[in-house]
């Protein structure tokens, strides 16, 4: 089941909600705003975006929703209230991708938070967006984590 135009549910789940909730328990999960901020990120990169790939065989499983309970992640993350998404790309950089959202952002509908530091300050690897309120005038709010 698509959760929006570019993301299947399992993409942004993982496994084991998928198995107990199914594709509608598992889309209820997630924020209708933050599925739109993901598909916008996607039309402005232009290109496949990996959140979790576990239906593929893959290893990535808590890049999405993250159950209370996981261990992974800040105790009050925005994965853990659906709104927040971990992505990696084959042909592009973390870096080259929070350029291009940078440089595009008036296309975007709603303000997301975009983590571009580790608590150890160094940058990140991956693209982690989410739709978090923040203050301030801008439609992209970098973030150490």
């Amino acid at each position: 089941m698509l959760a929006n135009k570019y993301f299947d549910v399992k993409e942004l789940v993982p496994k084991e909600v998928y198995e107990e909730l199914g594709d509608q328990g598992s889309l209820n999960l997630l924020n209708p705003i933050a599925l739109k901020a993901l598909e916008e990120v996607r039309e402005i990169l232009g290109v496949p975006l990996i959140c979790n790939n576990w239906a593929a065989g893959g290893n990535r499983n808590y890049s999405g929703y993250r159950q209370e309970n996981c261990p992974i992640g800040a105790k009050a993350s925005q994965h853990k209230k659906g709104n927040a998404f971990d992505l990696i790309c084959k042909s592009k950089s973390a870096r080259l991708m929070r350029y291009e959202l940078e440089q595009n952002k008036s296309r975007l509908t709603y303000p997301i938070r975009i983590e571009k530091w580790d608590q150890k300050g160094n940058e990140t690897t991956w693209l982690h967006i989410d739709t978090k309120s923040f203050t301030g005038n801008g439609k992209i709010y970098f973030f150490r984590a």
